[in-house]
């Protein structure tokens, strides 16, 4: 039993290890020697605990797709307009944290394009997000907190591209499309246009308060 756990906690350290190396050097750049460097092993040990450097690379692209909806999982009101857009602000606070844990990987390994059951999984996880967005939308519109002609899938794919769009744009290097301003109106913009019509084009009693 000593053993298991001792194995167990070398193969976190070797993950662990690889996951910070993914997000230095990129997938290429994270050798089975930088990662037992890393660890503090030899080369021939760390084969031990994994059959290959690929083995260590799914394992840690794995966790790094774990973290991948974190930002979602924001406490949430029943306002759904207001919890959208605070789930959109906590993206990317979010994502500057986990720049170099999953946002670089997570593009560098789709820019490589190599098919398997991990790109699958991560297409998997994607759409799985854009499903609990779109309930979020339909909850919002059976409270009459979100127009009854919206799109939940419009609305769902809004968040989604401005996730999209702020990572890319930390990639670029242009983090003042963040910190200065531009994202987070843009945002709340395109969710104003899903508001109620009664909230959005208020009546002739409502004009002279």
């Amino acid at each position: 039993m000593l053993n298991r756990k001792n194995t167990e906690v070398r193969q976190e350290e070797i993950v662990d290890a690889a996951v910070r190396l993914i997000g230095e050097y990129g997938l290429r750049g994270t050798t089975v020697s930088r990662i037992a460097a890393a660890v503090g092993i030899a080369r021939g040990a760390l084969y031990r605990h994994f059959p290959n450097r690929q083995a260590v690379i799914e394992a840690a692209l794995v966790r790094i797709a774990d973290r991948s909806s974190a930002w979602l999982r924001q406490p949430t009101g029943s306002d759904a307009l207001a919890a959208l857009e605070q789930i959109g602000e906590a993206h990317s606070a979010w994502a500057l944290s986990e720049f170099n844990t999953f946002v670089r990987p997570f593009f560098q390994l789709i820019a490589s394009n190599r098919p398997g059951p991990l790109t699958t999984w991560i297409v998997e996880r994607s759409r799985w997000e854009l499903q609990y967005l779109v309930e979020m939308v339909e909850e919002g519109k059976r409270r009459g907190r979100i127009d009854t002609q919206a799109e939940p899938g419009d609305m769902a794919w809004t968040l989604l591209l401005h996730a999209w769009g702020e990572d890319i744009a930390r990639l670029m290097g242009l983090e003042e499309y963040i910190t200065e301003g531009a994202s987070a109106p843009i945002l709340r913009l395109a969710l104003n246009s899903y508001k109620p019509a009664r909230e959005s084009n208020p009546g002739p009693a409502s004009e002279g308060l």
